[in-house]
């Protein structure tokens, strides 16, 4: 599998240094002065990683990214500047341009390893195998439209009260955007679908509606899965995701990781719909008195993927940010050496194993014990911390 980069930048000499710290790196570098010569680049040449500055003279940064992820999809978007505000970053993030973002000055090391760790994840995510049964999904597009619809709203720069109406069109969208907001979590008290909007911010609020779209529209669920218990281990491991980062880390969880909780699961959901009785087979397989294999290794025989890599490669490409793809791919394996970020995936991994156990002990996930010390806690001071949202 070829690996190419292209780094769209105005400055010649930024372009220079960076074709000359990753001269020895692993791959293709393609540069581009400006937004038009990267688009002419792209249209000859498939590019995998695409990393460009934010402010350039004509096409900007932001316009670029955008017109990369309408026409080049596959592509992963990245933000290389020492200028970009907090606006123009929020901005990349919220329409989906971009999905991460590095500072300048760079780090050489730093941007190696980042740069390879996002090879080796697209990689896991985008494999021969993943893209074949990918192709299976029929209709996948469909059981997303409202999700398809404020995203558009958000690329056309609508106002909130556009975006608020066509979500309080669909009710179970609607209350469960209410429940986020009025949990003890975020503790804000209204009944307002704009004041929601306003207080979570449109990053949330479109993780929040893709995961209400895809439980509602998944009607395949195979026991003991059904939809409200799906929703509440979603709704469950959020909660202890956002104790583990107060209690354990010391620290708010970040807005952009605010609904990892809700999102981290999303391939087992699309397993069960569209495959219903393969799943179903699956899991009697796996009850089954001696059985050594867990729920991935089975998946993997039975479909060639696992959930977890189901659930990254689609969270990519409905445009979510990169850490939501990292928690749904790596939330069996949180110690994995592609991971840029282990803080939320190791969050997300305790706080799903946790949840799980408290709802569906039958069914107990896959908890790597050694992700404790990697946080400086063990695992009873962890379960003294966390007592409330646990139980809770």
């Amino acid at each position: 599998m070829g690996r190419n980069i292209l780094f769209v930048d105005d400055e010649r000499s930024i372009l220079n240094a960076l074709q000359r710290e990753l001269f020895e790196f692993d791959c293709e570098i393609f540069v581009a002065e400006s937004g038009e010569e990267g688009l002419n680049i792209l249209g000859k040449t498939p590019i995998d990683i695409v990393v460009s500055d934010m402010r350039m003279p004509g096409m900007d940064g932001h316009q670029f990214l955008l017109k990369v992820k309408n026409s080049y999809p596959s592509a992963t978007r990245v933000v290389l500047s020492g200028y970009a505000s907090e606006n123009d970053r929020f901005a990349s993030i919220i329409d989906g341009s971009s999905s991460l973002y590095f500072l300048k000055p760079w780090n050489g090391g730093e941007l190696k390893d980042k740069l390879g760790k996002i090879f080796e994840t697209r990689e896991l995510y985008r494999s021969i195998s993943m893209l074949e049964f990918a192709n299976k999904l029929d209709n996948l597009s469909m059981i997303t439209g409202l999700y398809d619809s404020v995203c558009r709203l958000i690329e056309k720069e609508a106002d909130m009260s556009a975006i608020a109406r066509v979500i309080e069109n669909d009710p179970a969208v609607t209350a469960s955007i209410l429940r986020v907001v009025n949990s003890a979590f975020y503790n804000i008290k209204t009944g307002s679908i704009i004041q929601a909007l306003n207080y979570l911010g449109l990053p949330s609020i479109k993780a929040i509606v893709l995961s209400c779209n895809l439980l509602e529209s998944a009607h395949n669920p195979v026991p003991p899965f059904t939809i409200a218990r799906q929703a509440q281990y979603a709704s469950k491991t959020n909660r202890i995701m956002a104790g583990i980062y107060a209690k354990v880390y010391g620290k708010k969880l970040p807005d952009n990781l605010a609904t990892a909780g809700l999102l981290h699961n999303i391939g087992l959901i699309m397993f069960q719909h569209f495959f219903p009785g393969k799943y179903k087979q699956l899991l009697q397989e796996y009850l089954l008195p001696g059985n050594q294999k867990t729920v991935s290794t089975l998946e993997k025989e039975l479909f060639g993927v696992t959930h977890c890599e189901l659930g990254g490669y689609l969270l990519d490409w409905w445009d979510l940010p990169y850490p939501l793809v990292e928690c749904a791919l790596f939330h069996n394996n949180p110690l994995h050496g592609a991971i840029l970020d282990p803080e939320p995936v190791i969050a997300v991994h305790l706080a799903g194993n946790y949840a799980w156990n408290a709802m569906l002990p039958t069914l107990a996930k896959e908890m790597d014990s050694e992700v404790f010390a990697k946080i400086g806690v063990t695992q009873e001071q962890f379960e003294t911390l966390l007592g409330n949202e646990i139980k809770g």
